[in-house]
């Protein structure tokens, strides 16, 4: 009987499978595998425990329903924060590791239809670097695997996404190369240099090719909450002051901080914090700045929001100008956006990316210039910035892509001989 691994990755934004035969030491291609998967759930509101919607399904019923339930994004960067015990859903409790199992089983039920098995052998992507804490980086991966028992998986096992990403890259070489991976996702930027070659793709020790592996927390959301401060929330009177006893105040930007992350929103919903841009309606230097505030609020849109940002910043990979429309009634947004304005706007994240860049290069025992080829994958390497920096590096000749957002799974599912060495002879 076939022996099945699945290489799971579950990512920030986009979550995917890959089946590994080990009989047949190749990876399974078939389409009710293939692709990705938002990583997104929703609780419809309800007074009964509810299954939730999951992946891309989960969004479009999120707004279907006007957004009335409990909709979550980017669940895996919360997967360090020691202050995350649990939530309440429909009056029932879920902690951080019963979110993410249940889109982990979601996946392995997909490969599951595939393989005609409850496969229990997996190994989960994980960035290089959860968090700059050790003891809240050991917090996120003791919880990730937790995720995957409660999902039905019982031989668990780790692999950095980068060095995934090598080994999908392997895959499609025939002769050796020294390769720096650039993994950049939705959280997490991730960064492996590793000496390649398909002849010793099946080899069940690999760490001696492995030359350094490390990353930061900066990605691609942190790109739309960037484009949120600079282009949006002065139409929610960022900048505007308020009249109060005589003297005009500047409005807290502490407010704007938190509506550039869409699902702390929901934390202003409350009375003071509704009472405060009531007043300001009134008192403020733009009233109507306010009006949209609230109904921002009130009428829970942070998340539709976001979603135009975020394909605005997808639609300025292939052009140089997009549109920011947004046709709520009581919060009409209609601006442009350059790709020069954009890259304005994400100056800092870029240069904290390269920055890191630069010093994990430095700790590399060979030079720069001894790197063959760079290979960017994750949807964030499309940004033309991110990927200007490194031709200007390394030269457009060496940068090599494809295949960016299946590319991490593909990899979790080729580095399967090295942890399950008895099932390849």
């Amino acid at each position: 009987m076939d022996t099945f691994i699945y290489g799971i990755d579950f990512g920030t934004s986009n979550s995917a499978v890959t089946i590994w035969n080990a009989a047949t030491q190749s990876v399974v291609a078939d389409p009710r595998v293939a692709g990705v998967d938002a990583s997104f759930l929703y609780f419809p509101y309800s007074f009964a425990r509810m299954t939730p919607v999951i992946g891309n399904a989960a969004r479009q019923r999120y707004v279907e329903d006007g957004m009335r339930g409990r909709f979550f994004q980017a669940i895996k960067t919360i997967l360090p924060f020691t202050s995350f015990t649990e939530t309440i859903i429909n009056n029932q409790s879920y902690g951080i590791e019963d979110l993410i199992a249940i889109f982990i089983h979601h996946l392995k039920s997909r490969a599951d239809a595939v393989t005609r098995q409850d496969v229990k052998r997996v190994i989960l992507g994980r960035p290089a670097v959860f968090s700059a804490d050790p003891t809240e980086d050991q917090l996120a991966e003791d919880r990730l695997r937790r995720a995957a028992e409660l999902a039905g998986f019982t031989e668990i096992h780790f692999q950095f996404e980068p060095i995934a990403a090598a080994f999908a890259y392997e895959s499609r070489i025939h002769q050796p190369e020294r390769v720096l991976v650039g993994d950049f996702g939705g959280g997490t930027s991730d960064f492996t240099v590793v000496q390649l070659d398909p002849r010793r793709q099946k080899r069940t020790d690999r760490t001696t090719d492995i030359l350094a592996t490390g990353g930061l927390p900066v990605a691609g959301n942190k790109f739309d909450a960037a484009t949120m401060w600079h282009k949006v929330t002065p139409l929610f009177g960022r900048g505007a002051t308020y009249n109060s006893w005589g003297k005009q105040i500047d409005v807290p930007e502490s407010l704007y901080r938190t509506i550039c992350q869409w699902d702390q929103i929901v934390f202003l919903n409350n009375a003071k914090k509704m009472d405060f841009l009531w007043r300001l309606t009134g008192l403020s230097s733009d009233p109507a700045a306010f009006e949209r505030f609230r109904a921002l609020i009130k009428e829970n849109q942070g998340f539709a929001l976001f979603q135009v940002l975020e394909a605005a910043k997808i639609d300025l990979t292939g052009r140089t100008t997009t549109a920011i429309d947004f046709d709520h009634p009581q919060i009409p947004i209609h601006l442009r956006m350059t790709r020069s304005q954009f890259n304005r706007q994400t100056a800092d994240l870029t240069a904290q990316i390269t920055g890191y860049l630069d010093d994990f290069l430095a700790g590399v025992p060979i030079k720069p210039n001894d790197i063959e080829t760079v290979f960017l994958t994750g949807g964030t390497s499309l940004i033309p910035k991110i990927r200007s920096e490194f031709v200007e590096r390394f030269g457009a000749e060496k940068i090599r892509d494809g295949q960016e957002f299946t590319s991490v799974a593909d990899g979790l599912a080729l580095s399967a001989p090295l942890f399950f060495p008895e099932l390849h002879g």
